[in-house]
């Protein structure tokens, strides 16, 4: 007896917790992918949630892509870290220590949002190992640029007779940043150019004003 056909057979369906396929990249657009992937992770789990198996997940590619160019995730963080924080900036040089302080912070502030934060929150984080490396990038890429802009702008103001002579410390350099960072690890959200602003002429202005 002849069997029936009974059509064409059905193509098995995926899986629904299968997630979408690998997209083969290479170069820069899969550099791009994973240093997007590594910033949200440190976002969503922080530096101690944050695996290269998430980092792979998150880029769409495999694990071994990662390894074969990084052999830890301090190494990866490190080289996220490198490819968004900016070369330290230029002093801004507006000859008015109130502008010249914004326009610090604001660079500090773009910073920030440029690697959501990242940048802080991992250091806020204990690490086994690595940590040194990854405080250096923060430190010289970021923190002490700002810092050094920050001093050089108050000892310019000085001798302009802006503000008193005294006033031009570090310890006064560093007030601004530290109300900035506080802000962002403990409230999050976004820094406005009104609170910058509420940062210079509430807090830094009050303190080195004649």
């Amino acid at each position: 007896m002849t069997r029936a056909n009974s059509g064409p057979r059905a193509e098995a369906e995926p899986s629904a917790d299968a997630g979408p396929p690998a997209t083969r990249r290479r170069g820069g657009d899969l550099e791009a992918a994973i240093f997007d992937a590594v910033f949200a992770q440190l976002e969503a789990v922080g530096y101690r949630g944050l695996t290269m198996e998430g980092v792979a997940a998150g880029a769409r590619t495999g694990k071994a892509a990662l390894y074969r160019r990084w052999r830890s995730k301090n190494e990866l963080i490190t080289d996220a870290l490198r490819h968004v924080l900016p070369e330290p900036p230029t002093p801004p040089e507006t000859g008015s220590v109130r502008e010249d302080m914004l326009q610090v912070l604001r660079c500090l502030r773009d910073t920030l949002i440029a690697c959501r934060g990242a940048a802080f929150r991992v250091l806020k984080e204990e690490s086994e190992e690595g940590v040194g490396l990854i405080h250096d990038v923060v430190r010289d890429r970021l923190s002490k640029p700002v810092r050094d802009l920050l001093y050089q702008a108050l000892r310019d103001a000085a001798a302009r007779g802006e503000i008193r002579p005294e006033a031009a410390t570090r310890q006064i350099a560093n007030v601004g940043p530290a109300v900035m960072v506080y802000g962002n690890l403990t409230e999050g959200g976004p820094i406005t150019d009104d609170d910058l602003a509420s940062i210079v002429d509430e807090v830094l202005m009050p303190i080195v004003r004649p």
